[in-house]
């Protein structure tokens, strides 16, 4: 009965977060909100916890929406300042509120929506 039962407990519920193909690679406000619901898996999942982490999540979420507030205005330039600003908050939190496997899945996809810009 015991032998039956260790397959039960050694079970492992969870979502596995791993590349995929965003919407539209040419469409860099869907990109933006791309990297949005990969913020969004980060935290559900607990790679963004710890004290402040609430506050951590939420200047991310006001970086975002103000680089895709200033693509849908034209400013490339303010927007590629604002995803910079995002990353250099993943780094200053990155080992603190932010694992590496957040950090590590956000990093290049915001370094990516930048060489969209700058293209």
């Amino acid at each position: 009965m015991l032998i039956k039962a260790i397959p039960l407990a050694i079970r492992s519920l969870g979502f596995t977060v791993g590349p995929v193909q965003p919407p539209n690679l040419t469409d860099v406000g869907q990109l933006l909100d791309f990297v949005a619901s990969l913020k969004h898996q980060a935290a559900a999942l607990g790679w963004i916890s710890g004290p402040g982490a609430d506050g951590v999540v939420q200047s991310l979420d006001a970086k975002l929406s103000a680089a895709k507030a200033s693509i849908s205005s034209g400013d490339k330039k303010t927007a590629i300042n604002q995803l910079n600003a995002f990353i250099n908050e993943l780094q200053a939190q990155h080992g603190k509120a932010i694992s590496d496997n957040a950090f590590y899945l956000l990093q290049p996809n915001a370094l990516f929506v930048i060489s969209k810009l700058g293209s």
